[in-house]
């Protein structure tokens, strides 16, 4: 087994693994979340290509009639739910995959884009329940005056790590995340913030030629335009997407070390039996 690193870490510290990990396995954290943004990418050209007669029909007034109109709204309507329900779950795959191979590189276990994704095996309707659910509390929380979701996006953000990695139910994985993040909600509001800022930096970077086009077109971008389009969508999405999910999971085991021990647990499991009893730990990371 490869030398293991567990200690209690400052926010610095949590962040400077982060970049760590992810500058010296680019592109195992990049195969992963490629995979699933790629569907994405192929998802998004397919609806610039099939909007596209669409779009020529309501600019040429066909589209204005009151039958077309309805039928027009409805066929978008259709799409965009099921574009929402692909994109949300397809970047949770890739989010949970990061989990697993993050799991991995601090635990000091091999790490492979296989690895990762076969983790996820018989864990998806989990997977996605988590993912509901905090998307429902944290909305409803931002219905509450903003503030109210923010607090909770905080408390509630090592859920999916929580679930993958201790095979915990939704509503226990809400639980135990509220019981972990309890006194660092401050550092998990700045680790987010952070994802937010680098996100928004790297879709501004490769957006910003297509807005600027569009404007000075006054209209609507060619469909070879709209294509390159998605590309700079998915570009970003590659490069900024692990970063968050390293960060959150490195603040998960930190948490787990500060709190429970962790790295004494798991000093003694690595020893063997041989080692004395150890109690097990709450929430033990599943090796699967």
């Amino acid at each position: 087994m490869a030398e293991v690193d567990l200690r209690p870490m400052t926010l610095g510290e949590v962040l400077d693994r982060t970049f760590h990990l992810y500058k010296n396995n680019f592109w195992l954290f990049a195969g992963i979340i490629a995979l699933p943004l790629l569907i994405n990418l192929l998802f998004g050209v397919g609806l610039v290509v099939w909007n596209s007669p669409v779009t020529n029909a309501i600019r040429s007034g066909r589209g204005m009639d009151p039958a077309n109109t309805i039928h027009l709204g409805g066929i978008i309507l259709i799409r965009a739910l099921v574009a929402i329900v692909l994109y949300l779950t397809v970047i949770e795959v890739g989010h949970a995959a990061t989990i697993f191979a993050v799991s991995d590189l601090y635990l000091g276990r091999a790490a492979s884009v296989r690895k990762a994704f076969a983790n996820l095996r018989g864990r998806l309707l989990r997977l996605l329940g988590v993912a509901f659910l905090v998307l429902l509390i944290v909305g409803v929380g931002f219905i509450a005056l903003i503030v109210p979701g923010i607090i909770l996006a905080c408390r509630i953000g090592l859920a999916v790590p929580i679930c993958m990695l201790e095979d915990e139910s939704p509503a226990g994985a809400i639980s135990r995340s509220m019981e972990l993040t309890k006194g660092f909600a401050g550092q998990m509001f700045l680790i987010m913030l952070l994802v937010w800022i680098l996100s928004w930096v790297a879709g501004a970077f490769f957006q910003t030629p297509f807005i600027i086009l569009a404007t000075q077109r006054h209209a609507q971008l060619p469909l070879a335009l709209q294509i390159l389009q998605q590309l700079a969508n998915f570009i970003p999405g590659v490069l900024v997407g692990p970063i968050g999910t390293i960060a959150f999971s490195l603040m998960y085991y930190n948490l787990r070390v500060r709190k429970e021990a962790f790295d004494l647990q798991h000093l003694m499991v690595a020893l063997g039996p041989g080692s004395g009893p150890v109690a097990a730990a709450p929430g033990a990371p599943s090796t699967a």
